[in-house]
């Protein structure tokens, strides 16, 4: 990734207050290198304002990580909502079966972008901060049973990485478990 940043200076709308003359605003751009990319592909690239003083190219990076957590809250929106679990689609009609609904939603997306996350990692963060002992239990038992024969039909995940369970829940899902498949779960994260 390259990274640039420039401060700049915003003159204020008609009619603001003139306390200041301008508001500091710095841009960083964040481009991804042409080394890394598929054959076809363009690069990615992020133009951020902020109002964050930006003086070095480490505050520029620290921008751009703050912007990464922005996403994952972006993709944590996108579960609950028309492209996971359709939450403005609910036909109940009260306050509290809304906002128990909401909150069961929410719970469930979240676990969904962990599985997500974690899928095909072995730095993943651990099973047992998504399933309790009874969960576990459940999987490794759907584990045994969704094992194939082969090598390449096993789990490769240890039991203690969430990664082990994204891929038994993504059999489930009817994945077949090869690792020259697309990715299970939900695209583009």
């Amino acid at each position: 990734m390259e990274i640039r940043y420039q401060v700049l200076s915003s003159c204020l709308p008609l009619g603001y207050p003139k306390a200041e003359p301008s508001i500091p605003l710095c841009l960083v751009e964040a481009r991804e290198t042409t080394e890394q990319l598929p054959e076809g592909e363009k690069p990615i690239i992020w133009r951020l304002w902020t109002t964050h003083k930006v003086e070095n190219a480490e505050q520029a990076y620290l921008i751009v990580y703050y912007y990464t957590l922005r996403w994952i809250i972006e993709q944590l929106f996108r579960t609950i909502k028309k492209q996971g679990f359709d939450i403005e689609g609910t036909q109940l009609e009260t306050f509290d079966a809304i906002l128990r609904q909401t909150t069961m939603t929410i719970k469930a997306a979240c676990t969904v972008l962990q599985l997500t996350y974690a899928r095909n990692r072995l730095d993943c963060q651990p099973t047992d901060e998504v399933f309790d002992q009874q969960g576990q239990q459940v999987l490794r038992q759907v584990n045994e049973r969704l094992q194939g024969k082969t090598e390449k039909q096993k789990n490769p995940f240890p039991q203690h990485r969430l990664s082990w369970a994204a891929w038994i829940i993504a059999r489930l899902g009817g994945w077949k478990g090869y690792q020259s498949q697309k990715p299970p779960g939900t695209p583009s994260l």
